[in-house]
Parts: C-alpha cells; structure tokens; sequence
C-alpha cells in the first residue's frame, strides 16, 4: 500500500512541475503583445495565478498527509481570496 501511494505521489509531482512549466509559459504569453512587449498584469490577475498555484500545492499536500503545510497554504489562500474579494 505505502508503494502505491509513493508511486502516486511521484506522479503528482512531475505532474505539478509539468503544470509549472506550463503555467510560466503562459503567464509570459499573457503579459506580452504579439510584438514581444510587456504589458502590466493588474493586481487581479496576479492573485488569481497565485490562488491557483497554491490550490495544487494544497491538494499536493492533503495528498502526501502533510497537513501542517496544508494549513499554512490554507491560511494564505485564505488571505488571498479576502484581498481578491476587496477588489
């Protein structure tokens, strides 16, 4: 069983980095035009990149059982979507 759940685990990640990867692509897709030129991302959209990042990271970690990490990434989250609602 604790095979599985290793193996699991080591899925999730290189999922997650796949995910990463991704997620900076395209972020530097939405801040640039066609022309290759940086554009502001307003307060907005930089929060609700970081909500997501750290829903996964969350999940990642209610996952593995590592439930201090979790709370921690719960209180931000928590903090997050109280500045996001204030917009």
């Amino acid at each position: 069983m604790e095979q599985l759940a290793n193996l699991v685990v080591t899925k999730l990640i290189a999922k997650q980095q796949e995910y990463d990867e991704q997620f900076h692509v395209d972020l530097q897709e939405t801040m640039s035009d066609n022309l290759g030129n940086v554009r502001h991302v307003s307060e907005e959209e930089l929060l609700l990149s970081e909500i997501a990042k750290l829903m996964t990271l969350l999940s990642s970690y209610e996952t593995k059982e590592q439930y201090e990490k979790a709370a921690i990434i719960k209180n931000k989250l928590d903090k997050l979507k109280n500045r996001l609602d204030e917009l």
